[in-house]
C-alpha cells in the first residue's frame, strides 16, 4: 500500500486476528512498565501524536528488519500498548495500522506526570481513525516524515529536527492557517523548515488556494518566512495548481514572504524520501526540480530556522485538558546504537 491509496480504497477495516490480550489493569501496567524499552515508548508516542502508524512506516525507522518489527509490534499489541487496525484495500493486502491503546495512554500519562484520568484517553476514539474520511490524506502525510526519518538513518550528516502534526500546528497557528504539518531537515551545516500541505485531489484547488492569505499573515506576525511544500496527487492535479497559486501570490502585497514548492506522489514513491530532487520551486520553474536542501538556492532571502522560533506564535496551547508530550522526531535509541540500521 503506498501513499497515493485514494481515500474511497479504504474501506471497512478487516477484523483483527484473535489473539490473547491482557486487561488495561494497574497491576498489569506496572509489569508491562518494566518491560518496555526506549524504542517501544517512542513509537507510542509518535502514535499519540501523529494518529497511526503503518506497521511499514514503524519498520523504516524504528527496526533492522520487517520481521523483528512485526515480533515486537505483536508484543505491543497483546500489552495494549497500540491496537491496531487492517483496512480493506480490494486489491492485495493492507498493512497493519497501529494506534494508541489504553495502557501505553497511561503509561506515557505517568511519565509525563499526568493523571491518566485527566487525559480523557479514549481506546474507541483511538481505533475510530480506522473510520475517518481522513485516514488516507494522513497515511501519505506520515509516510513524506517516516521516508525523511529513514533517509536520515542511512546518512550520517541528516536530520529531521522537527515534526509537528496536524493537530499540534493547529494549536500554535490555527488562528491564523492550519498547515498539514511542520518539519526541519538538515543535511550537513544546511537546514531548512517548511510547512506541508497533502493534497489528495479529493477537494477543489481553490480550497488551497485560499490559504494563502493565511500563510503571508502568518509570516508578517512572526517575521520568519516559511515555505510551503505541496505534495500534490497526480502530476495532471500539480499543473493545473502551480498557476493558480502563482496567480493569487502576485496578488498578495508580500509574495516573497511565502515561497512555494510543489511535487507529487508518484515522484515521492519514486525517491522514497522527500530530500531527493522532486521539488519545484513556484517562481523558478525553468531551473528544474530541486532537492529539499537546495531549495534555499530558489529562495536566498530564507533565513536559518531557529529551533524555537516558531512557537513564539503559540495562541491557542493553553488547555484545560493535559496533553501528552510530543515525541523526539528522531529515535533516540539510533544516535546510542552504532550496529543499528533501519530496514529497507
Amino acid at each position: 500500500m503506498d501513499p497515493s491509496t485514494p481515500q474511497r480504497d479504504l474501506r471497512t477495516p478487516i477484523p483483527g486476528r484473535v489473539t490473547p490480550r491482557v486487561a488495561a489493569s494497574t497491576e498489569h501496567q506496572a509489569t508491562v512498565a518494566a518491560h518496555l524499552t526506549k524504542r517501544d515508548r517512542w513509537i507510542a508516542r509518535l502514535c499519540a501524536e501523529h494518529r497511526t502508524l503503518t506497521s511499514t512506516q514503524i519498520a523504516r525507522i524504528a527496526f533492522p528488519s520487517r520481521r523483528a518489527a512485526n515480533h515486537r509490534l505483536q508484543r505491543l499489541h497483546q500489552w495494549r500498548i497500540l491496537d491496531r487496525f487492517q483496512p480493506y484495500i480490494g486489491r492485495g493486502r493492507a498493512p497493519m495500522f497501529y494506534v494508541l491503546d489504553t495502557t501505553g495512554a497511561h503509561l506515557l500519562a505517568h511519565e509525563d506526570g499526568i493523571d491518566p484520568r485527566e487525559l480523557h484517553f479514549r481506546a474507541e476514539r483511538s481505533i475510530g481513525i480506522a473510520y475517518s474520511l481522513r485516514l488516507a490524506h494522513l497515511h501519505g502525510l506520515n509516510s513524506l516524515f517516516t521516508g525523511l526519518i529513514a533517509d536520515a538513518l542511512a546518512h550520517d550528516d541528516r536530520n529531521v529536527t522537527a515534526w509537528w502534526s496536524e493537530a499540534r500546528c493547529a494549536r500554535h497557528f490555527g488562528d491564523l492557517v492550519r498547515p498539514d504539518g511542520y518539519g526541519r531537515w538538515r543535511e550537513a551545516d544546511r537546514q531548512i523548515e517548511f510547512f506541508l500541505e497533502w493534497d489528495t485531489g479529493s477537494y477543489h484547488l481553490s480550497r488551497f488556494v485560499a490559504k494563502i492569505p493565511g500563510y503571508l499573515e502568518l509570516a508578517t506576525t512572526t517575521r520568519i518566512v516559511t515555505p510551503l511544500l505541496a505534495v500534490f496527487a497526480t502530476a495532471q492535479r500539480e499543473s493545473h495548481a502551480r498557476p493558480l497559486l502563482a496567480e493569487h501570490l502576485r496578488a498578495q502585497p508580500r509574495p516573497q514572504d511565502l515561497p512555494i514548492a510543489t511535487t507529487t506522489v508518484d515522484d515521492l514513491n519514486r525517491a522514497a524520501t522527500g530530500s531527493a530532487e522532486i521539488w519545484l520551486p513556484l517562481a523558478h520553474r525553468d531551473a528544474g526540480r530541486a532537492r529539499l536542501i537546495d531549495l534555499h538556492t530558489a529562495w536566498p532571502h530564507l533565513g536559518e530556522p531557529i529551533a524555537s522560533a516558531q512557537t513564539t506564535t503559540n495562541t491557542s496551547e493553553a488547555s484545560p485538558v493535559p496533553r501528552l508530550s510530543p515525541p523526539a522526531p528522531m529515535p533516540p535509541f539510533a544516535q546510542h546504537d552504532l550496529t543499528w540500521k533501519p530496514s529497507r
